[in-house]
């Protein structure tokens, strides 16, 4: 039987693209992570909601803006068309790389001069959102494989990587009359793992000092974009550039959050269990700002399960 050839198809439900729908599903399935622990250090649901309205359409802007620039350096102009199908989002050619970058400095601007008496610990803001942000790239690269881009080279037929994908994906990446490496789902795959390790096990027990686990994602994703863009079907420098500095400046944050800036807290070891063997392993540690009167924690606690630590 003949396998179809996907070349530039873009799947489809109803009238709307199977692209958009997991870009949309990506940010929403973020921001709730971003909900969860944002009212566990009860900031306030407004602050969050502005949050959002600055980041969505700045990350969209901005992630539109690099690729363009994308392909005016690698094609020495607009390649795909006329000059105006630069605005056709829902055709594919975002960089997640200038989303993320252009979202982050907004919020980061939007943190450092609100004048709300409420103020949001900038620290603990970059430790909430950004590891979160890998759940939206873990599910966004979907949309790759519903446009059928962001492959590797010819993968072939009878070898290991070949016979352990599934069927629907391996018969969907039969492109331009060759089987090809699913590149997007060894991403996803990839970001869904950091995810579940940045944000479900180190911020869920807050192991790390605020601020660390934002820069380790900027670190990982780095390390990853850039391993495996050359792998890419039509590489490109820029990209490999940007995740070049973004392994740097994470290096970076991450030694300055976890051990150079001084921290302005309480520190609280919270033990989860009353075992003595078990609380070695099972607690959360609470980094409550010091002229606060009250635990961020929305979790009761008594006199002998808290121990205080010395702030650094």
């Amino acid at each position: 039987m003949q396998v179809k050839d996907w070349a530039g198809i873009q799947l489809k439900l109803g009238p709307m693209n199977v692209y958009s729908l997991t870009m949309m599903l990506g940010m929403l399935t973020a921001i709730l992570t971003v909900y969860f622990f944002w009212r566990r250090e009860k900031y306030t649901f407004e602050q969050l909601t502005i949050l959002v309205f600055i980041a969505l359409p700045t990350a969209i802007i901005g992630a539109r803006f690099v690729f363009v620039i994308q392909q005016l350096i690698e094609h020495k102009g607009w390649a795909d068309g006329p000059w105006y199908n630069a605005f056709f989002i829902w055709k594919g050619g975002l960089s997640i790389h200038g989303g993320v970058i252009t979202a982050t400095i907004c919020c980061i601007l939007y943190i450092l001069f609100s004048k709300n008496k409420n103020r949001i610990d900038l620290k603990k803001a970059i430790t909430i959102i950004l590891p979160a942000v890998l759940i939206g790239q873990a599910i966004g690269r979907w949309g790759n494989f519903a446009n059928h881009e962001v492959y590797g080279g010819v993968m072939e037929k009878g070898s290991v990587a070949f016979e352990i994908l599934p069927k629907l994906i391996r018969d969907h990446m039969f492109i331009d009359g060759k089987y090809r490496y699913p590149l997007f789902f060894y991403e996803s795959i990839a970001n869904l793992a950091a995810y579940i390790i940045l944000v479900w096990i180190l911020n869920n027990w807050n192991w790390l000092r605020p601020g660390t686990t934002g820069g380790l994602y900027i670190v990982y994703y780095g390390i990853i974009r850039f391993g495996m863009e050359p792998l890419r079907d039509g590489s490109y420098t820029i990209y490999k550039v940007i995740s070049a500095l973004y392994i740097i400046v994470g290096l970076v944050l991450t030694v300055m959050f976890e051990f150079v800036i001084k921290l302005n807290y309480n520190v609280y070891k919270v033990n989860t269990y009353n075992n003595e063997k078990l609380s070695k392993f099972f607690y959360f540690i609470v980094y409550e700002p010091k002229n606060s009167n009250s635990f961020a924690f929305k979790k009761s606690t008594t006199k002998n399960q808290i121990e205080t630590k010395t702030a650094a």
